[in-house]
């Protein structure tokens, strides 16, 4: 059992957590969801030991070291595989070695690069089980070709990601603790976490946007509110959850409707008996007559202090927040174009002096989405490259209608973060792109879920989550009638990927994404194009 004991933690002299509980029985998953920033990640180093709680309590499960996976290897750039994965390779080798270097250290035991490389070799025995347990699992994550010697600033995400899955899987943990796990993994590499977090039979705790993945395995979800610091746990999936938000919001807003119909019918009584009194008065100098109207007004007066109760009163309904309604309402379209857009005839694709894929076919038409899939290194990105123009096709061809526009989301860093745009602010990139007036600009931007102070912020001081959210208002803006998304739900928390799907809900052009995100798969593709089906031998 993981509880979680109201927990508080401040930095930068900002409440980050105030009194966050919760607690997980073994072989239960919560899911921690919440916008960026709101403080997940220092909740899960909290829980992992890396960062000390202000106050609260934590007692957790007994049995061995916690399986902790964290966001990033951010700093660590310079370490091998073997260093900061001990437990990936077993005792492959491990015995050899230390024998070597216990030999070495009798000749020169002083010797601090002896002495650490001893520790770290100990370490590699005792983190866990032997090679022959392992070997499944690194088949299973595609890491047989991965050395113990490379440095991790030499790796991709999807290896980075992958190598602390089998670690934390490897070491057999009581405690599952991970943070974004199918962050750059591919479709396999989702399925292959979300089955292992299905059998792991202690407590769980796991920070994701991936909302196909906390319905498959969360048992509760715990909702991090980013402006108070505080937590609630709701029971059941992330379906459960959204199904409970959206019912309180609606009572809420029900709730404060029908509040604000008996406050202004008070006001009205209350306008009516003030008037009343005022005319009893000023039409009679007699004493028992404005005696009476007196009379009157201290029911006015007795009205006012109920109203002003009720106002002050806990059981008070504040105005509910707006709902998402979506980026900018909906994607604009200026012309439709033509009914076929894109086709790609009989193509195959290289890079790097590897063939990727051969003999790939399909058509994108006005109002369809077409969403493209496969392993990590299958090529999903040169295709998009390759429809747009900038990289040359093999064999085949690939016919773009002279009436398509585009609009690319790159998945690398928008290209507003680099170069002169960088120095400009979301405000000025707007104003560039379309004529308009700079509140125009901001309201714009408020609906991509930029805030007052981001809009007049150079870009390159943004986050990378909101630097993507600029880069989608300045492609809806050129009114294009084809999108072409490479991974476009990245760096975009729960709250952003649902408003961009609800925008996107409404688009009447074609859309071809590149994405991993089931949920978005299951909601839109009308047609999904494998490549790993289209791999080059």
């Amino acid at each position: 059992m993981l509880t979680i004991d109201s927990i508080s933690k401040e930095l930068g002299g900002r409440v980050v957590l105030r009194a966050v509980s919760f607690t997980v029985p073994p072989g239960q998953a919560a899911g921690v969801v919440g916008a960026n920033g709101a403080g997940k990640s220092t909740l899960l180093r909290i829980i992992a030991g890396e960062l000390a709680a202000d106050s609260g309590r934590i007692q957790l499960p007994r049995g061995g070291p916690i399986g902790y996976l964290p966001q990033g290897y951010s700093g660590r750039e310079g370490e091998t595989v073997a260093e900061a994965f001990p437990g990936v390779f077993g005792g492959e080798g491990s015995s050899e070695e230390l024998e070597r270097l216990g030999h070495e250290l009798a000749l020169d035991p002083y010797n601090p690069a002896l002495v650490a490389a001893y520790d770290r070799v100990l370490a590699r025995l005792a983190a866990g089980p032997a090679e022959a347990a392992i070997e499944p699992l690194r088949e299973a994550l595609g890491l047989r070709d991965i050395s113990r010697e490379a440095h991790l600033g030499e790796l991709s995400g999807g290896e980075l990601t992958r190598l602390g899955l089998l670690s934390v899987a490897a070491s057999q943990p009581p405690l599952l603790l991970l943070d974004e796990p199918t962050n750059h993994l591919d479709l396999a590499g989702i399925e292959w976490v979300q089955a292992f977090v299905r059998r792991f039979r202690g407590p769980a705790v796991v920070v994701s946007h991936d909302r196909a993945l906390l319905d498959a395995c969360a048992q509760q979800i715990v909702e991090v509110d980013g402006a108070t610091g505080t937590a609630e746990s709701f029971a059941g999936n992330y379906s459960a959850y959204a199904e409970e938000k959206a019912r309180r919001a609606a009572d809420q807003l029900e709730r404060y409707r029908r509040q604000q119909r008996e406050e202004r019918h008070l006001k009205e009584v209350i306008s009516a008996v003030e008037s009343r009194s005022r005319s009893i008065e000023n039409k009679s100098i007699d004493f028992y007559v404005r005696k009476r109207a007196k009379k009157v007004a201290r029911r006015a007066v007795t009205l006012k202090a109920r109203v002003e109760r009720q106002l002050e009163s806990a059981e008070h309904v504040t105005r509910p927040g707006r709902a998402l309604q979506g980026f900018a309402g909906s994607f604009h379209v200026e012309e439709q174009g033509a009914a076929l857009l894109v086709s790609v005839m009989n193509v195959a694709l290289a890079a790097g002096g590897r063939r990727l894929v051969e003999g790939l076919s399909f058509d994108v038409r006005r109002g369809q989405t077409t969403v493209i899939t496969g392993p990590n290194g299958a090529g999903k990105t040169t295709l998009l490259r390759a429809i747009l123009g900038a990289h040359d096709v093999s064999e085949g061809r690939i016919a773009f209608s002279a009436s398509a526009t585009p609009g690319y989301l790159a998945q690398s860093e928008p290209a507003s973060a680099v170069g002169q745009e960088a120095a400009m602010t979301p405000v000025e990139l707007l104003r560039r792109k379309r004529p308009m007036t700079d509140g125009e600009a901001s309201n714009v931007l408020h609906r991509f879920l930029l805030g007052h102070t981001q809009v007049r912020t150079p870009v390159r001081e943004l986050s990378y989550g909101e630097r993507r959210r600029l880069a989608l208002a300045l492609m809806v803006l050129g009114g294009a009638n084809l999108l072409v998304l490479d991974e476009p739900t990245n760096h975009l928390d729960l709250p952003s990927q649902e408003a961009f799907e609800t925008a996107l809900a409404g688009y009447d052009g074609a859309v071809i994404a590149v994405t991993h995100d089931r949920y978005f798969i299951e909601q839109f593709a009308d047609e999904v194009v494998d490549l790993g089906a289209f791999a080059a031998v």
